[in-house]
């Protein structure tokens, strides 16, 4: 694999500032979020939203670009998503801690 620091910011290139900035996020409420419980790693798109302010659709578009660029996945149906950085995402952030 490519070098931790640049398997994000390459990936990060490919899709608009927004869904960067929205990265940050679910990032942050991945680990450190408020809802408890849940998976350790893994966002919902409740507390991101509340986070971020986005309106529902300019959030599932980005989201979708996040996901097309590798950096994130989402698993279960609506309206229990969970996203989780994929597992090349999580090691290059990891990496660079």
């Amino acid at each position: 694999m490519e070098n931790a620091a640049s398997f994000i910011s390459e990936r990060l290139r490919t899709v608009p500032l927004p869904a960067r900035k929205l990265f940050e996020v679910i990032v942050h409420q991945a680990y450190h979020g408020p809802l408890r419980p849940k998976l350790k790693g893994a966002a919902t798109p409740p507390e991101i939203l509340e986070a971020c302010g986005l309106d529902v659709d300019e959030f599932y578009t980005l989201i979708a670009a996040l996901t097309t660029a590798g950096l994130i996945r989402v698993s279960n149906p609506y309206p229990f998503e969970e996203i989780r950085l994929t597992p090349e995402a999580e090691e290059a952030l990891r990496d660079t801690r």
